[in-house]
C-alpha cells in the first residue's frame, strides 16, 4: 500500500458559534477542535484508504493526547514526539461568500515550533514513503522548522519520494520577503504544486493578468508561469471569483478547467486542504484529467458548505453534489 506522510502542525480550533455577535461574546459560546493543513489533507486520504502518517509533535498533556486520539480516529498513523512545552492554538471567524477567514493565531513557543527532526527521525518516517507533504506555514514558525522542511525534503528526494508542496502564505506569521526567498528555493524540489493565483502572484511577483467574463483567466496565466519557471510537473490551483468557485490541474503539460459552483458558503478553514486531498487521490488512482479536476473541485466546494477543517463526504455523496450544482461545464 502506498504510503503518504504529512509533517506540521496540528493546532487547537476555536470557533464562534455565533461570529455575527459582537467580539465580546464570542468565548461565551464556541466550538472547539482540531485543524492544521498537512492533517487535514491526509484525513481525508485515510479516509479514502491510503495509508497515512503524521509527523509533528505535540505537549505531554490532555490536549497532546486528545489530539493523538482525534489523527487516529481519521485513520491516521501517529508519529509523535511528546515534550514539555504547549500546543497551538487558531481562533477563526470563517469567510463566507468567497470572504478571506479571520484567524487569530497564539502558536509561539509550541512543542512543533521547538521539535527538531534528528536524522534517525527523518530516515525512519520515509521507510516506504511515496509522497510527502508540507507546507509554506511550517518554514514561518521557527527556524527550526525552517531547516527541518529542507531536510526532510533533501532526504525524500534521495529516496524518489514526491513532494506536494501548499504555498500557504499567511502574513501574521513572515512577511512576503521572507517567504519568496523560501519559495524560490524550496519549488526546484516540488513535484505537485497547490495554491491559488493571488497566493501565487503576490508571493513570487508574477504579473496578475485578468479578463472579463473569463473566470480562469487568471489562473491559467499564474499555472502557465509558474510551470514555465520552475518546471513543476503537476499544479493544482483552487478558484474563487464572485461568489463562485472552480479549479484548474495542469498536468501531462496540459490544463484541465472544473465545473464551476456556487453554494452557500459557512466555512471555507480546510476546503484547499480538501482540494489537495481529493487531487492526489485522484492522481494515484489514475483518473484522467478531466475527471481528476471536477472531483477535486467538488470536494472543496463542497467543503464550504459545512463548519470543521476535515472533509468527511463520501464519493457518492460528491457526485450527486455535481450533478446537481454545476453552473457552467467550462466557466469561459
Amino acid at each position: 500500500m502506498i504510503k503518504i506522510v504529512g509533517y506540521g502542525e496540528l493546532m487547537f480550533r476555536l470557533t464562534p458559534n455565533n461570529f455575527n455577535s459582537s467580539p465580546e461574546s464570542y468565548f461565551n459560546n464556541y466550538t472547539s477542535s482540531y485543524g492544521g493543513c498537512e492533517a487535514n489533507s491526509l484525513a481525508f486520504l485515510a479516509n479514502k484508504g491510503h495509508r497515512c502518517e503524521f509527523l509533528s509533535s505535540f505537549p505531554n498533556n490532555d490536549l497532546g493526547y486528545t489530539a493523538n486520539k482525534y489523527l487516529k480516529s481519521h485513520g491516521i498513523e501517529c508519529n509523535l514526539n511528546f515534550d514539555e512545552n504547549r500546543m497551538g492554538i487558531y481562533f477563526t471567524e470563517p469567510g463566507k461568500n468567497n470572504n478571506l477567514s479571520k484567524i487569530i493565531y497564539d502558536r509561539k513557543n509550541s512543542s512543533f515550533s521547538k521539535f527538531k527532526l534528528s536524522n534517525d527521525i527523518i530516515e525512519n518516517t520515509l521507510k516506504n514513503t511515496s509522497y510527502l507533504i508540507i507546507s509554506g506555514i511550517t518554514p514561518a514558525l521557527s527556524l527550526i522548522c525552517y531547516k527541518n522542511i529542507f531536510k526532510i525534503v533533501k532526504e525524500a528526494k534521495k529516496n524518489n519520494i514526491k513532494i506536494i508542496y501548499d504555498i500557504n502564505f499567511r502574513k501574521s506569521l513572515w512577511t512576503k520577503v521572507d517567504c519568496k526567498k523560501f519559495n524560490l528555493k524550496i519549488l526546484k524540489y516540488v513535484d505537485f504544486l497547490f495554491t491559488n493565483s493571488k497566493t501565487a502572484n503576490y508571493v513570487l511577483d508574477l504579473p496578475s493578468k485578468m479578463k472579463k467574463g473569463n473566470f480562469f483567466y487568471e489562473t491559467e496565466n499564474s499555472i502557465e508561469l509558474l510551470q514555465k519557471k520552475f518546471k513543476i510537473p503537476f499544479i493544482g490551483m483552487t478558484v474563487r471569483n464572485e461568489n463562485k468557485l472552480g479549479g484548474i490541474i495542469f498536468i501531462n503539460n496540459k490544463i484541465f478547467h472544473s465545473n464551476i459552483y456556487k453554494v452557500n458558503q459557512v466555512d471555507r478553514v480546510g476546503a484547499g486542504d480538501a482540494f489537495l486531498g481529493a487531487a492526489l487521490n485522484a492522481f494515484i488512482k489514475k483518473y484522467d484529467g478531466n475527471e481528476m479536476i471536477n472531483y477535486a473541485t467538488s470536494f472543496f466546494a463542497l467543503s464550504h458548505t459545512v463548519h470543521g477543517d476535515v472533509n468527511n463526504f463520501t464519493n457518492k455523496e460528491i457526485i450527486n453534489f455535481s450533478n446537481l450544482n454545476t453552473t457552467s461545464a467550462k466557466g469561459k
